[in-house]
């Protein structure tokens, strides 16, 4: 089970410079906890609603950049790494989620712990992956559905019933 199968490609991210109350905002309206902060389709770090929460306790209605607060440099998985090495980064590191990156480290998607928790529990199904590519030089399977021979008469009982009036 690789983390790409079972991560959130769908990320909400912020920039930098986004007020810290209005990524707090966004995270309780999409009911997330973690928001990567991205500059230039670059992870600069990552700031957690705790860490939001904390930084409201201390700084008030104060307008603060999420750069002050957030957590750099970041720590990422790529997204070709084994579901169980993600839940041992998660708990050797004491974090709650994991931005997942590309071999380009551009990213894709991120994985929680809570993502884990599902899977685990199985209430969480792989995502469907896109279809690869043959490989040069070997013939390429076709994918073909299987089809139900033709039966005598198949028609219905409509056809049945007009032939015997």
């Amino acid at each position: 089970m690789r983390v790409s199968d079972y991560m959130s490609a769908s990320v909400i991210t912020i920039a930098p410079d986004t007020e810290f109350h209005l990524a707090l905002d966004l995270m309780r309206q999409r009911n997330i906890h973690h928001l990567p902060v991205v500059r230039e389709g670059r992870i600069e770090g990552i700031v957690g609603e705790r860490d939001l929460l904390v930084a409201g306790a201390h700084f008030g209605r104060a307008n603060v950049p999420v750069s002050d607060i957030m957590k750099s440099p970041v720590i990422c998985i790529s997204d070709r790494a084994s579901l169980a090495g993600a839940a041992r980064m998660l708990l050797e590191k004491r974090i709650g989620g994991l931005p997942v990156v590309n071999a380009r480290k551009e990213l894709v998607g991120i994985i929680t712990e809570t993502d884990i928790f599902k899977v685990m529990a199985g209430m969480a199904r792989p995502r469907k992956a896109a279809p690869r590519a043959a490989k040069p030089g070997k013939k390429a399977r076709a994918a073909t559905a299987r089809r139900k021979p033709a039966r005598r008469g198949a028609a219905g009982p409509t056809r049945r019933r007009a032939a015997k009036k």
